[in-house]
């Protein structure tokens, strides 16, 4: 990730909002996650039982949430225990993680609606922790009044905008 502070860009799209308080976020999205995987997956290792903690399954998960929010000690995926699954991957990319699961390599937690655009198979009908995945613009406080970062931040939320009223 480019730092933003240091000037070593001018825009940032992110799934994490920056806690620094020279930059200024803008939340573009918040989606509704749910496990997923992929139907060749499922057809070779069936779907996990709730309340198997994903016994005799492959897991791929994002490191951002994985090792931030949750105790190293007892990590879950939508609410479930995963101590008897198998962690193939972690990823530090959303986009990296949604291929995996794609691929059929293991079950992971994505936004619904993409997730749904790749043909992925949700394993459980409702997301059980209310996770969300956000997706963030952030600027340079100095820079958000000048008329080509205004303009360029404008576009970026229209083209956000468009496509969560067309994804609905």
């Amino acid at each position: 990730m480019l730092n933003l502070a240091k000037r070593e860009a001018d825009i940032a799209v992110r799934s994490v909002r920056p806690n620094n308080p020279d930059l200024i976020a803008r939340r573009l999205a918040r989606w509704p996650m749910a496990l997923f995987a992929s139907k060749a997956y499922l057809e070779q290792h069936g779907k996990p039982v709730p309340g198997s903690a994903f016994e005799g399954h492959d897991l791929v998960v994002y490191q951002g949430s994985w090792s931030g929010s949750q105790s190293p000690t007892s990590p879950t995926l939508a609410g479930e225990p995963t101590h008897a699954g198998r962690i193939v991957s972690s990823f530090n990319s959303s986009l990296m993680l949604r291929t995996a699961v794609k691929a059929g390599l293991g079950v992971g937690e994505l936004p619904i609606h993409l997730a749904e655009h790749d043909g992925l198979v949700q394993i459980w009908p409702e997301p059980t922790r209310g996770a969300v995945y956000e997706i963030w613009l952030v600027t340079h406080q100095d820079l958000r009044h000048t008329a080509r970062i205004a303009a360029m931040i404008e576009s970026i939320a229209s083209a956000f905008e468009d496509h969560t009223h067309h994804t609905k």
